[in-house]
């Protein structure tokens, strides 16, 4: 017997949560490693430091996975994610991440399969909230990677590894 659509979109929408979460355990584990200094630290000007890059993860999350799906006014300001000068403690970062995660992993589990083909108005384009899902999600696992990178950048030797081939996790790790 086929799945149903809802199956499929539970299924669907298990995985996408599954990946925020993922992402936020990894990004959590490396912003432990750092200090403020090497959480705004930038490579070379005009490159992103880690801090900025969990700015900009708050707000394309809740652009799309939130005000988005939900039509809601959004506030984004953008520009202000790679550019602020503020540096936001590790704690707040991370508080910050861990709520939208959290508010996104919400909406996400509240859509049917009829919802995830309606069209909604995000960041200027019409798209799906199926597609809106599509583009959020991997742009959250690839940023997280970034993340990875820089503090693997900065450690050296020293960075700890969080996951391992030997571990006994059940779902596939990002």
């Amino acid at each position: 017997m086929a799945p149903s659509a809802d199956e499929i979109t539970q299924e669907f929408i298990q995985e996408s949560v599954h990946l925020l979460e993922q992402s936020l355990h990894k990004i959590s584990h490396c912003l432990k490693q750092l200090d403020l200094d090497q959480i705004w630290w930038r490579p070379e000007p005009g490159l992103n430091s880690i801090g900025n890059l969990i700015l900009h993860l708050c707000g394309n999350l809740n652009q799309w996975a939130v005000c988005g799906i939900n039509r809601l006014q959004d506030e984004r300001q953008r520009e202000q994610e790679f550019c602020s000068d503020q540096r936001l403690a590790r704690d707040d970062l991370e508080a910050m991440l861990n709520r939208t995660v959290e508010q996104a992993s919400q909406v996400m589990q509240s859509l049917s399969a009829n919802t995830l083909l309606e069209t909604r108005e995000i960041q200027g384009f019409s798209v799906s909230v199926l597609g809106a899902l599509s583009h959020t999600v991997p742009h959250f696992v690839g940023h997280t990677h970034q993340i990875i990178y820089l503090t693997r950048l900065q450690k050296g030797d020293q960075y700890q590894f969080d996951w391992s081939p030997e571990s006994e996790q059940q779902r596939v790790p990002i």
